[in-house]
């Protein structure tokens, strides 16, 4: 079987980094006996649709020239944290045959009851990421208000690399 290893982190200080996510994947592909035909990284926020990533790009034409290939990615969430980037992305995949393999969770968009599952897992993570959102609105208010805030230290968001 042939596959295609996807990867992503969002900052250089998460805990599973892209080594990390690479090797575990690996390991699983070699143990299961598929042929890992690319590795494709990307370092940027999830929130970012998957086709304006340089990774994530390259991860699509690469789908599209391996029709029945399988996607092997530590966790769905690594593919996206935007509901309707993931929907694009379920109709990507399910036109060009691809399969999915979560290290995680188990993905079978072959059955209604799994692609509901799939799209509740991304709705959860778009809500994961929004209401982390609300909570750091609401620190940084009250650490203003306490006279604590000093604001970010510069170019702490500077210009997101790419892997």
């Amino acid at each position: 079987m042939k596959s295609i290893i996807y990867t992503r982190i969002s900052t250089d200080d998460e805990k599973q980094n892209i080594r990390q996510q690479k090797e575990h994947c690996k390991k699983y592909a070699d143990k299961e006996g598929y042929k890992v035909l690319h590795m494709v990284s990307d370092k940027c926020s999830g929130k970012i649709p998957i086709k304006e990533r340089s990774g994530g790009a390259r991860l699509l034409k690469l789908l599209v020239l391996n029709p029945g290939v399988h996607l092997i990615v530590q966790d769905i969430d690594r593919i996206s944290r935007d509901f309707y980037d993931a929907v694009e992305f379920e109709k990507f995949i399910l036109k060009n045959n691809v399969m999915i393999k979560s290290l995680s969770e188990t993905v079978d968009l072959s059955n209604p009851m799994g692609k509901f599952t799939f799209r509740i897992k991304m709705a959860m993570n778009a809500f994961y990421v929004e209401n982390l959102h609300e909570k750091i609105k609401v620190g940084v208010a009250r650490a203003k208000a306490e006279g604590k805030y000093k604001g970010r230290k510069k170019g702490a968001l500077g210009k997101k690399k790419e892997i």
